[in-house]
């Protein structure tokens, strides 16, 4: 929706909690996000005698900041996990998974090339487009990472048995916060969500004859929200969940109701979620210009094939995200941290880990962690760009041969530390 695609801020800081008992890990995390409204997402609009879809990614603007403004897009929060089994991981973090061919960078693989993909497209996983993946996903050395080449499904499920992946937890601020949840998700040679229901769903609609669903008129007045309010900046109360339809507050979409201009009903239901989908459980609330997000789950699930198995005293790779108003690429990460649960982390992986940042969870007990007494970390995000894996590593990258090598990290290739960051 808008050129500017470069936020003005280009640090944001996250005040990050960690804490765990002998069954379950909690994160709490705060982040500043003056901009009201991160909890609509993707929404159905009744306007001039037809609907349309208004989920374009409007990341740095408000619904009344543009003439032409069609854009719904969640915020949220997210981090990648590793436990030493994914080489480059603890060294580059989340730019070891992006790569050229990516959905919404400028070397996108078009939607052709990668349904005749063999193993992506049609006659595989059915995908229309290339997302997060890890360079051992692909044939070659271990930073090769051309998707095209993606290795033989038999060689990529000795991979997952062998825990070469990455844990991909979300928490989203539409799609899952109003159900208690996050979503979780799993990083190889895509970005799939773990097995299992997640929170939403989609509906079907068309132009003409509009959503299948609409909200009970007795849950919400008239079937719809009314999007000109939500212009002119009344957002729904984002603690009362009006803002989300859920299936068992949906009824099939009466045009006689719900259908006036301005009419507006969210394109995803939402719904309980189960298995492997459901394991991280979250609790968000925005105010006075702020998130406050907890995420937690158990610390050994019932789901191993999908998700890293954690443990007292072990030592794992983390690094998050937070998204504002869009998804993709535009978003706001960390450089790797070392995560040690009531350790320092001083054990070294497979391979260099000299300026990478160290991390303690505090053993907490009871049911659930007394916030007063866990240490916060503020831990900065910065604004990534358009940086893929294959610029690090080609030959033209001045350093190229200390990061194929990993002789090097993120913190060291541009010069940045959490000190300078912060300063």
């Amino acid at each position: 929706m808008t050129d500017h695609w470069r936020p003005e801020q280009t640090l944001k800081r996250l005040d990050t909690q960690i804490a765990f008992n002998s069954a379950q890990i909690y994160f709490r995390f705060r982040w500043d996000q003056p901009n009201p409204g991160g909890w609509v997402h993707d929404m159905l609009v009744y306007r001039n005698g037809e609907w349309r879809r208004f989920a374009n990614p409007s990341p740095w603007m408000g619904a009344g900041d543009h003439p032409d403004h069609a854009g719904f897009y969640e915020d949220r929060i997210s981090f990648l996990l590793d436990d030493g089994s994914v080489e480059g991981f603890e060294e580059f973090g989340g730019w070891l998974t992006a790569h050229t061919g990516m959905r919404s960078l400028p070397s996108e693989a078009s939607e052709r090339a990668v349904r005749e993909h063999e193993h992506l497209g049609d006659d595989g996983l059915g995908k229309t487009d290339v997302r997060k993946y890890i360079p051992q996903a692909c044939e070659g050395e271990w930073w090769e990472n051309d998707w095209r080449r993606i290795r033989p499904e038999g060689e990529l499920e000795a991979l997952k048995r062998d825990g070469v992946f990455l844990d991909l937890p979300m928490w989203r601020a539409h799609r899952s916060n109003p159900k208690g949840y996050g979503t979780d998700h799993h990083v190889l040679e895509y970005r799939h969500s773990d097995q299992g229901q997640n929170t939403y769903t989609t509906q079907e609609w068309n132009p003409t004859d509009g959503p299948e669903y609409m909200w009970d008129p007795d849950v919400v007045e008239r079937g719809a929200l009314d999007y000109s309010e939500i212009r002119d900046g009344t957002f729904p109360d984002q603690q009362d969940g009006t803002y989300a339809l859920e299936l068992e507050d949906a009824v099939e979409f009466d045009p006689s109701i719900a259908e006036w201009e301005g009419a507006m009903i969210p394109r995803r239901p939402l719904r309980e979620p189960h298995g492997s989908a459901a394991d991280w459980r979250g609790s968000g609330i925005w105010e006075d210009g702020s998130w406050t997000v907890e995420m937690w789950r158990d610390l050994e699930t019932d789901h191993p094939a999908d998700t890293k198995q954690l443990v007292p005293g072990g030592v794992y790779t983390w690094t998050p995200a937070v998204h504002h108003g869009a998804g993709k690429r535009w978003h706001w990460v960390a450089y790797p941290y070392k995560l040690g649960l009531g350790v320092e982390p001083t054990v070294a992986g497979d391979r260099h880990t000299t300026e990478t940042a160290e991390l303690v969870a505090e053993v907490f007990t009871g049911d659930e962690p007394d916030w007063d007494d866990v240490s916060t970390h503020t831990i900065p995000l910065i604004f990534p760009g358009i940086l893929e894996w294959s610029d690090l590593t080609s030959d033209s990258h001045p350093r190229h041969e200390a990061i194929r090598n990993a002789d090097v990290t993120m913190w060291e290739l541009y010069e940045k530390d959490p000190e300078s960051f912060l300063e």
